[in-house]
């Protein structure tokens, strides 16, 4: 069974930090029943149980609007689920093979973003957004800027990863098949904070691609542009 975020549920999933770039996963906490939930773009949700591969393989087959249209109202009160997030869901954990070290340049040690340091950017650096979807709620498109706990990558990452022609599903560890058809770039002012890190294994992906996490978000006119992913 796939859900869809009611519009309470999205207003409170967008105030949530992500899980990872492009996801969340949340329980709920009522004591008889303890589910989790694998959220895409803050509106499609989808059980993390003997489904799960299955609903993702419908995903790239029948198309995400498809399902988002099909999808029943997610019925978990707001208050009564929480994000969780590292090894609280982290399954399929693989190592990284010398290949994707070496021709891919990936990185095999180093810390997730949300267990390092906050630093200011330095007003230049630019970030990129992999996104599946080109409407992405993480992105005030109005305003311009990254909403608080959005995760991007480095244009230099996100460089290497198009002319190594790597996997971005594989290199951010992505819990989706989909394809990913869009580059959001980001350039967050001298007074934004982030936290770097390297993406860690998950949903059967290898990861060690850099990841930001903004868990303030960014300033008002720091988006700057989108393009097709690879363009």
């Amino acid at each position: 069974m796939v859900f869809r975020a009611i519009n309470i549920d999205t207003t409170k999933l967008l105030s949530l930090p992500e899980s990872g770039m492009g996801y969340q996963v949340i329980q709920d906490m009522r004591p008889n029943n303890m589910a989790k939930y694998l959220v895409f773009n803050a509106e499609l949700i989808l059980p993390m149980d003997g489904t799960l591969s299955q609903n993702i393989q419908a995903i790239r087959q029948r198309g995400y609007d498809q399902l988002l249209r099909n999808a029943i109202n997610f019925s978990v009160p707001t208050n009564n689920y929480k994000l969780l997030t590292g090894l609280e869901y982290r399954t399929g954990i693989l190592n990284l093979t010398d290949s994707l070290i070496n021709y891919r340049q990936r990185h095999r040690y180093g810390t997730a973003a949300k267990d390092n340091p906050s630093e200011k950017a330095n007003g230049h650096e630019v970030f990129v957004r992999v996104s599946a979807y080109e409407k992405d709620k993480r992105i005030d498109f109005i305003n311009r800027k990254l909403l608080p706990g959005t995760y991007t990558t480095t244009l230099s990452d996100y460089t290497i990863c198009v002319n190594t022609n790597d996997n971005p599903i594989d290199r951010y560890a992505l819990p989706s098949d989909e394809e990913i058809r869009w580059a959001f770039y980001i350039q967050p002012k001298s007074w934004d904070y982030l936290k770097r890190g390297v993406v860690q294994p998950a949903f059967g992906h290898h990861g060690g691609g850099l990841e930001a996490l903004f868990e303030s978000g960014t300033s008002v006119g720091t988006y700057l542009h989108t393009t097709a992913y690879g363009k």
